[in-house]
C-alpha cells in the first residue's frame, strides 16, 4: 500500500485514459517479451525479423512505446503469434468487450 500521500495524490491525478493507455502498452510489450521466451527468440533476433535496431526493439520491451497497429501486425506476423485479439460480433461489428491479450501462437513453433 502506498503510504505517501504526495504519490497518492500524485497517481489520483493521472487521468483514467492515460491510466489505460499505460496498462495496455504495458499488457503488450509483456506479451511480446513471453513470446520471444517461449519460442526462444533474442530482441536482436526480433529486430533483425523486422528490419529495425535491437535499441528500438528493447525501447518496445520497457511498456512505455506507443504502439501502432501496424508495429503491432509486424511484430505479431515476425513471431508468427497473435499479441493482441480484438473480438468481434458476427455482424462485422465491434463486440462490446475489451481486446485481450493472448496464449495462442499463429503459428506453432
Amino acid at each position: 500500500m502506498i503510504q505517501n500521500p504526495l504519490f497518492r495524490e500524485s497517481l489520483a491525478a493521472i487521468p483514467e485514459e492515460r491510466k489505460a493507455e499505460f496498462d495496455l502498452s504495458f499488457a503488450i510489450a509483456t506479451r511480446i517479451d513471453e513470446v520471444l521466451k517461449r519460442k526462444g527468440l533474442t530482441q536482436r533476433e526480433l529486430a533483425k525479423r523486422l528490419g529495425k535496431r535491437e535499441s528500438e526493439v528493447s525501447k518496445w520491451l520497457t511498456g512505455r512505446h506507443n504502439f501502432t497497429t501496424n508495429t503491432i501486425a509486424r511484430i505479431s506476423l515476425a513471431l508468427g503469434a497473435t499479441i493482441i485479439n480484438v473480438p468481434t460480433s458476427t455482424y462485422g461489428e465491434a463486440a462490446d468487450v475489451a481486446p485481450t491479450m493472448v496464449a495462442e501462437d499463429v503459428a506453432k513453433g
